[in-house]
Formats: structure tokens, sequence, C-alpha cells
């Protein structure tokens, strides 16, 4: 059972004490996605400087860096913006060279309303190309998350099929599709070749918004989703991402972490 955490869920918690708590409850993993005020870890002496140190810390307790996450958005127009992507790619790659991690995630992002959804494709093609030219021979993927206007497979296939799962993968966030009307069992079976990590989460639909809950007290079909990911034969990383750094109502993360580990021993030995 490989379970990580992304640190949106301890938003104010140090590098110390959230290696702890993986420690503690039985985590395996950590994906970074910032530590306190910082949001782009590669700024930060932990991952600099300091990297063959914080390496060892994280291999003498045990735990792996799956996936790093990024703010690199395809659908931009503007060269600039683009360009700061480019570099954000450039640093996170070597960064999970160094550090054995396997996937970089990136998002899709809003399509603007002046755009067609043939030419927000033909674009997401051009940058995803720029971006595997960049990941190339250092053996980290690509990891496409289901998210803003790109969740459901009819979504993001047009732009998947023009690359093998071998350069590309998806990141599934279970909210998202099944937000926008996708039940898991056709995400999975449409993207089953793609599905490289996924993110697990809970939340409420109220007003036109998510609010984040602990595994099972909202109404995400979190159980549904793990047997359709059984079904494909999905034998990856699950990562908690109750997202407190958005939402401060959000569980406090002793609280979902410990509750993450216990939901996910009873739900997925049931789907075996």
């Amino acid at each position: 059972m490989k379970l990580c955490i992304s640190t949106l869920v301890c938003p104010t918690w140090t590098f110390d004490q959230i290696v702890k708590a993986c420690h503690t409850y039985g985590v395996n993993g950590i994906d970074f996605r910032g530590i306190a005020d910082e949001i782009d870890i590669t700024k930060l002496p932990l991952f600099t400087t300091r990297l063959p140190e914080t390496l060892k810390v994280l291999a003498r307790h045990h735990l792996k860096m799956p996936c790093l996450n990024l703010s690199a958005t395809l659908i931009t127009t503007e060269p600039d913006r683009w360009n700061d992507f480019l570099g954000e790619v450039q640093r996170y790659a070597q960064l999970a060279h160094q550090s054995q991690t396997r996937y970089l995630r990136i998002f899709g992002g809003r399509v603007p309303q002046d755009m067609s959804r043939a030419f927000a494709q033909d674009l997401a093609r051009r940058h995803l190309k720029q971006l595997l030219r960049i990941t190339s021979g250092l053996d980290v993927r690509i990891a496409w998350e289901t998210h803003d206007d790109w969740c459901t497979s009819d979504e993001m296939l047009p732009v998947l099929e023009h690359f093998s799962p071998e350069e590309l993968g998806v990141l599934w966030d279970i909210e998202h599709p099944f937000r926008r009307g996708e039940e898991p069992e056709r995400t999975a079976e449409r993207m089953k070749s793609y599905i490289c990590h996924v993110h697990i989460k809970d939340s409420e639909r109220i007003d036109n918004r998510n609010f984040p809950r602990l595994l099972g007290e909202g109404n995400l079909p979190i159980v549904p989703t793990l047997k359709a990911l059984k079904s494909i034969g999905y034998s990856g990383w699950y990562c908690l991402e109750t997202e407190k750094r958005w939402h401060s109502e959000a569980p406090e993360p002793d609280q979902s972490i410990s509750q993450f580990v216990r939901f996910m021993s009873t739900h997925l030995s049931d789907s075996d």
C-alpha cells in the first residue's frame, strides 16, 4: 500500500514536523507542494544546498518523494509567463532526477472564452512537447492533473492520444472529474493507460464551492474510485490532498493524516 501526503495538508508545519508525522502514522511518502510560506521548494535550501542532507533524513525514515507538484500551466499565451513555467520545470526536473522522484505534476489551466477548444488542444500539445524535451533522459515523467478545464476523459484524451503513456501520465485528482459529471468507472477505464498517480480527498459541495472534509464525510465517490482503480490494475501511489493551505476550515493535519491511513487500510483491503 503506497500512501503519501501532499504538503497542502499541513501548510504550517516544518520539514521536520512533516517527516515525523509521516513516520508516526505509517505514511510512505511526501509530495512536496510548498513548505510554510514558500510554495516553490526549489527556492529552499532544503532542496538546493542542503539537498543531500534532506535526502538522508527521508531515507532514514523510509520516506520517498513520489511526485513534485508544480504551478506550470499548459494554457498560457503570454510568452514571459510561459518562459517562467519552462524555468520552473527545468528546476524541478533536475530536483526530481537528483531525488529519484518519478513524477512532475502540471496543470492544463483554464481555456479563455475567446479561445476555441481546438486551438487550446493544439497549444497544450505544443507546450507538452517542450516539457518532454526538458525531462528527456532524466527518468522523470510529466503527470498532467485532472483539473481546471481538463478534468474528464473527453477533455483530456484528444491531447493525451498524441503521446505514449511512457512519455506522459495523468494525475487523477478524484474530485474534479466527478464534479464535472464523470463517474470514476469511466475515468479509470478510458484513461487507464495514462493514470500514474492519484490524489485522494473528500469534500462537500455548498453554494458551488468545495469544502474539504475527512475521507468518507463528504460526498466524493472514494470507495467506487478505489474499486475502479483496482479493476484497471493500478499499483501506484495514493496521495492525501486535503487542501488546508487554501482552506483554513479544512481538518487539522494530525487528524486528516491519521484518518487517511485508517481509511485507506480498511478500504483498500475491502477492494481486494
